[in-house]
């Protein structure tokens, strides 16, 4: 027992892991007891997210944006959404895809680790961790697919889509008539920036607050109107 104590914590990509695992275990725990979820935890992180269509793009660069700049819509999802999908996040839960990733990662670290002497590497010993990411991603991608199939069958949708209609948010570009620009949009105290157009072609100055009315039928652009409230004027 000893020894299989030692083996987890050393050496150190070891031990990152197991605790990785062990937060993890936690984690299904308390949601198969208690039904909590990462929904319920506030882990204190905030995400930047531009939404541009039915996709999310994670951009985390938050730079000011120049009132007269329009910013074009970029029809094709973010690297980070390609990765999700890839490991096929969208068909199956993300928190069973991440559970299987780290899964792999910890006992390709465990076995890796019996094989390489590296104990004397120092923190040097985690880049082991790099090539064994790479090939977790891979294993986890063909590990996952039966699960994708198993989704499918019980009516798995993905992950709830947000009702943006009726949502508030700050303009960070100049509208008018049929111009696109982009308003940012708080929602679950994650900012998500959306492409937008003029209701009626009136004109939105930027840092004008907005209210989203409709979209278009391709759902790619939402409609918004000036908020009649005290913070335009």
């Amino acid at each position: 027992m000893a020894d299989l104590l030692y083996n987890l914590m050393h050496p150190l990509p070891n031990a990152v892991m197991t605790v990785i695992m062990a937060i993890i275990v936690v984690y299904w725990l308390l949601t198969l007891l208690f039904g909590i979820g990462l929904d319920d935890l506030d882990l204190g992180f905030d995400f930047d997210i531009d939404i541009d269509a039915p996709e999310v793009d994670i951009d985390a660069d938050v730079d000011a944006v120049d009132p007269e700049h329009e910013v074009a819509p970029d029809k094709s999802p973010g690297i980070f959404m390609k990765f999700l999908s890839f490991v096929n996040v969208g068909h199956v839960p993300f928190m069973l895809v991440f559970s299987t990733f780290n899964l792999i990662i910890w006992l390709g670290t465990l076995i890796t680790t019996r094989l390489l002497n590296i104990t004397s590497w120092g923190l040097s010993s985690l880049l082991i961790l790099i090539p064994i990411g790479i090939i977790g991603i891979f294993l986890t991608k063909y590990a996952t697919k039966p699960m994708v199939k198993f989704f499918k069958e019980i009516g798995y949708q993905g992950e709830e889509a947000i009702d943006f209609l009726g949502r508030s948010g700050k303009m960070l570009s100049t509208i008018k008539d049929g111009k696109i620009g982009t308003a940012e949009f708080i929602i679950d105290n994650n900012p998500i920036k959306l492409s937008v157009k003029s209701l009626d072609g009136a004109e939105i100055k930027y840092g004008d607050y907005v209210v989203i009315m409709d979209e278009t039928d391709d759902k790619k652009i939402y409609l918004v109107d000036k908020e009649l409230s005290i913070r335009n004027y």
